[in-house]
């Protein structure tokens, strides 16, 4: 019998084994599409499983890629599927694991670790420790690192205490006396995803697309919304179809908005680029067929929305303002201002003279709803006659006296009595001589006290006249009595 020591099966099993071995390594030495990486080396590979710690991604290698689910989102939430494209940096190869990050992971490195993440721009994780003038104190892979403040976010930062005890992506942008003094920034990292996003924010842009965002700052002139990485202003002209005016009564940090991009104006660093929003476009638009809605001649309830040294403005419907101007607000009254008749959020009722759709322009009036004054004004008053009334203005040429609710006439200076040309006040009541009477243009000539002037003027002139008639009598009856005297004194001689 053999000892089984010695059988020759058992013997030519091993040697066959050796010789496949031999051959794979052979085969794997001659193989040129395996790869091999080095750490730090950035990768791009298939998501070809998911497990529950890690990802595992095709990368060309050997051996699969594994990166860690927590940085895709995590297990309830991962951010990939199989077949996506991951991206990221060698961190560890040794044996047949390979491993994969966004990230130089936290371990402790040393400093020439640290210089070849600089070279290589291969993003470093950092946990925020401190706040210092002008930045953040940052640890990074067991090395104490600086932040500076302007290179922590590319939006505004309006308090670095938001960044303490918080794990970021850096890249370092230098290291100088030995390792002590590093330096880090975030920019590079977030600006990279910025021409993406622009691109598809362009893309919303054209197709009107509705989105939602978070208002970041609330300014006088508008609102900022933070729409990802980037922030985009609705200027206060677009927040509604109906006037706005203080918003941080309406509005406040954090709200939550929906808004159209109306404009995407690309600038260079991206993180300046300029984008433009509105809220208001997310509703249509009042002023549509708004013809349908209002008709010329038309009675309509409103709001006294704004005053204007030309006008007033009435929100006859949301979002639709009309103009009422001074001159269709009182029936044969100067009015100056508008305030001499209306005031803000005053409730009034107003009449449709015109629409201009293409403008979006309506104009409105007051007075219409009310009975013209002048209608039958010489059934009240006649010329010659004298009425009261009240001192309304003084003017260069005289004064504005309102005879009736919205008839006012006007009285000159040279037809005031001398002694009351500058006696007269705004609001005195006085009695004034109607001189004449213009319906057409709605005007009234007044005088005050030189009617009996005229007629003392007059009585003056008669008596005179009637004085110089006798006058003259006289002169002739005493010149026929002197002749007579003379011939009857040449006669007796």
């Amino acid at each position: 019998m053999f000892d089984k020591d010695y059988d020759d099966f058992f013997d030519e099993e091993k040697g066959v084994d050796k010789a496949s071995e031999q051959l794979m390594e052979m085969i794997e030495k001659t193989d040129t599409s395996v790869k091999s990486f080095s750490p730090g080396s950035k990768v791009k590979g298939t998501v070809s499983r998911i497990g529950s710690e890690y990802v595992f991604v095709e990368i060309g290698a050997k051996n699969e890629a594994m990166i860690k689910i927590s940085e895709l989102g995590g297990a309830e939430q991962v951010s990939v599927k199989e077949g996506d494209t991951v991206e990221g940096y060698i961190v560890s190869n040794k044996g047949d694991e390979t491993l994969i990050s966004k990230s130089m992971s936290a371990h402790t490195a040393d400093i020439e670790e640290l210089r070849d993440a600089c070279d290589k721009k291969i993003p470093v994780q950092g946990k925020v420790t401190g706040v210092n003038k002008g930045g953040l104190n940052v640890k990074v892979m067991g090395h104490r690192a600086f932040c500076p403040v302007s290179q922590i976010d590319i939006k505004f930062t309006q308090d670095v205490n938001t960044f303490l005890g918080k794990t970021y992506d850096f890249v370092i942008s230098r290291i100088t006396e030995g390792g002590r003094n590093i330096v880090l920034t975030r920019i590079p990292l977030l600006e990279s995803g910025l021409k993406k996003e622009l691109e598809k924010l362009k893309e919303a842009a054209e197709a009107k697309t509705v989105l939602k965002g978070k208002i970041s700052k609330v300014a006088d002139f508008g609102l900022f919304v933070q729409i990802g990485d980037l922030e985009g202003l609705v200027h206060i002209s677009e927040v509604s179809w109906e006037r706005a005016q203080n918003l941080s009564e309406s509005f406040e940090i954090g709200q939550e908005v929906e808004f159209v991009i109306l404009k995407v104006e690309e600038k260079s660093p991206l993180r300046n680029s300029k984008i433009s929003l509105s809220i208001k476009q997310v509703f249509d638009n009042p002023w549509t067929d708004i013809s349908t809605k209002i008709s010329i001649g038309q009675t309509l309830d409103g709001k006294v929305t704004r005053l204007a040294d030309f006008g007033a403005f009435v929100e006859v419907l949301p979002g639709v303002e009309g103009l009422v101007h001074v001159s269709e607000m009182a029936w044969g009254r100067r009015v100056h201002h508008p305030s001499e008749m209306v005031k803000e959020d005053q409730n009034v009722r107003v009449t449709v003279l015109s629409i201009d759709e293409s403008k979006k322009t309506i104009s409105l009036s007051l007075k219409d709803l009310s009975e013209d004054p002048w209608n039958g004004l010489e059934e009240k008053i006649a010329i010659g006659t004298d009425v009261a009334g009240t001192v309304a203005k003084k003017a260069k040429f005289g004064y504005f006296i309102d005879i009736f609710e919205g008839v006012t006439g006007l009285l000159v200076f040279q037809n005031i009595v001398a002694d009351k040309r500058d006696s007269l006040k705004e609001g005195d009541s006085v009695t004034v001589h109607v001189e004449g009477i213009d319906l057409e243009n709605r005007r009234i000539s007044l005088s005050m006290g030189v009617s009996d002037d005229k007629k003392e003027t007059e009585e003056t002139k008669k008596f005179l006249q009637k004085q110089k008639k006798e006058t003259k009598k006289e002169s002739k009856s005493s010149t026929e009595f002197g002749a007579a005297l003379m011939a009857a004194l040449k006669s007796k001689k």
